[in-house]
């Protein structure tokens, strides 16, 4: 059992590691940059880049991801070993791209430095001056640019209205670097890469090892993406953890008992019964709940209320909040495990048929052994194999919450809280939730493949 243990979970984990790579680059990919989100202002308002890379780097390392995104690079020779700590980004991409068309980082290096002196001497202009306005336009434009050819283009531009101000000289000095950049020769420098290797202090180091210390970024309102995760996770995993427990519960006798009274009067209107639950929808099913459990001068009246609070740590423990507000989890739990419920109990009776018909049951009744026997000790384990496959999906599902049950019930829970991230763009909160629920598929198959071990030694000992 150790040896099958060990081989399940050499493969699970790398596969948990690829998946948090695509997560990571899929984070990178996003249109989401923690300094405009967080501090709300942009350090790109500055004329100058050098400045402006200056006070986003402040704030970037306020929030501890001026780091490298990964723990190496692959990268053209020509490029600079420092390029990862150029700041904005957008910054950092003009003069990678500058880099690569001309392959000489000394001459991109002394174009910024003048375009950065030029745009000190531009603000210090008058505001009175009527060009400053113009020449503000052009020099942005100019500042942005990444193409040499669009660079003399712009350049020529800006000369003309610099002419006899006193941005002559510092226009001059531009123009000079530029034509040394334009007229860069390629080199095979270009085209050679090179390895760097940055070390453990990197953004996806930080990011894997926050989910195990609780430490997964900040929101785009600057709150930590766990303490907004936390509450909500709690209350959705009580809701479908003992909405799931309690369909286990139920499924799997009722299974049984129906393949024992296979075609008979049981069996039929329990089927028909069951049939009819799972067909209804689950909004129509809880609003049903609610209706004839949940309204005044409806039905029995059980709950006077289904709006729950979020859990505020700081008031009370969870455990003391989940017997104060124990009956406003009645509901969606019943309704979620009524849904549930039919498809599990079908598929108890549908495995249970298959195996009683296996010969080895027909010895164990002409053994004389007593029918439960039969059922239980004989057909159950061999018959409960589709449903562990249906367990291994379960633990995503404890997690990602269900969004209708939660409007539904005004539960604060996962559902509402990745839709709520996704409609702000909230991406820390979307990539956390991605993450989690993508381990715990890894670790739904783990154990399901544990539970075949167990269920049946067979599995252990089989060598595909």
């Amino acid at each position: 059992m150790a040896t099958y243990l060990l081989r399940r979970i050499l493969l699970a984990v790398p596969t948990a590691l690829l998946i948090s790579l695509a997560v990571f680059g899929l984070s990178k990919c996003a249109p989401y940059d923690p300094v405009y989100a967080i501090f709300g202002d942009n350090p790109g308002l500055s004329l100058d880049p050098i400045a402006a890379g200056e006070s986003y780097r402040t704030k970037i390392r306020q929030i501890g991801q001026d780091y490298p995104a990964f723990y190496f690079a692959v990268e053209p020779a020509s490029f600079p070993d420092s390029l990862h700590r150029i700041y904005p980004p957008e910054r950092r991409e003009r003069l990678r791209r500058l880099t690569a068309h001309t392959g000489n980082w000394d001459a991109v290096d002394q174009y910024e430095k003048s375009l950065s002196a030029l745009a000190r001497a531009l603000e210090q202009l008058p505001d009175s001056a009527a060009p400053k306005t113009m020449l503000r336009a052009q020099f942005k434009n100019l500042a942005d640019s990444r193409q040499p050819e669009t660079i003399d283009s712009l350049l020529q531009h800006f000369d003309r209205a610099a002419a006899g101000t006193p941005l002559a000289t510092s226009a001059a000095d531009l123009r000079q670097r530029a034509d040394a950049l334009l007229q860069s020769a390629a080199t095979p420098r270009q085209y050679l890469p090179v390895f760097r290797w940055y070390g453990l202090q990197n953004q996806y180091q930080r990011w894997i090892s926050g989910f195990f210390t609780g430490e997964l970024g900040r929101t785009i309102y600057g709150k930590p993406v766990w303490e907004e995760l936390r509450p909500r996770l709690y209350t959705t995993l009580v809701i479908n953890g003992f909405a799931l427990l309690l369909a286990f519960a139920l499924a799997l006798p009722l299974g049984v008992r129906m393949a024992r009274s296979y075609n008979r009067f049981f069996d039929r209107y329990a089927g028909l019964t069951l049939l009819f639950v799972h067909a209804i929808p689950v909004f129509w099913l809880g609003s049903l709940l609610l209706l004839f459990l949940a309204t005044p001068g409806q039905g029995l009246y059980l709950f006077k209320s289904t709006y729950l609070e979020i859990w505020n740590s700081k008031r009370m423990g969870f455990g003391y909040y989940l017997l104060y507000n124990a009956p406003k989890f009645v509901l969606p739990v019943l309704t979620i495990a009524l849904h549930a419920l039919a498809l599990l109990t079908l598929q108890m009776r549908s495995a249970m048929l298959g195996v009683l018909q296996a010969d080895y049951i027909r010895t164990a009744r002409a053994k004389g052994l007593p029918e439960s026997a039969v059922h239980w000790r004989h057909a159950f384990p061999n018959a409960i194999f589709p449903i562990i496959t249906l367990l291994s999906g379960v633990l995503p599902a404890l997690f990602a919450g269900s969004l209708v049950i939660e409007y539904l019930f005004q539960t604060p829970g996962m559902g509402v809280k990745a839709q709520e991230a996704f409609v702000s763009r909230d991406y820390p909160v979307l990539f956390a939730i991605l993450m989690i629920a993508a381990f715990l598929t890894v670790l739904g198959n783990l154990l399901a493949d544990l539970l075949y071990a167990w269920a049946d030694p067979r599995v252990r000992f089989t060598r595909k």
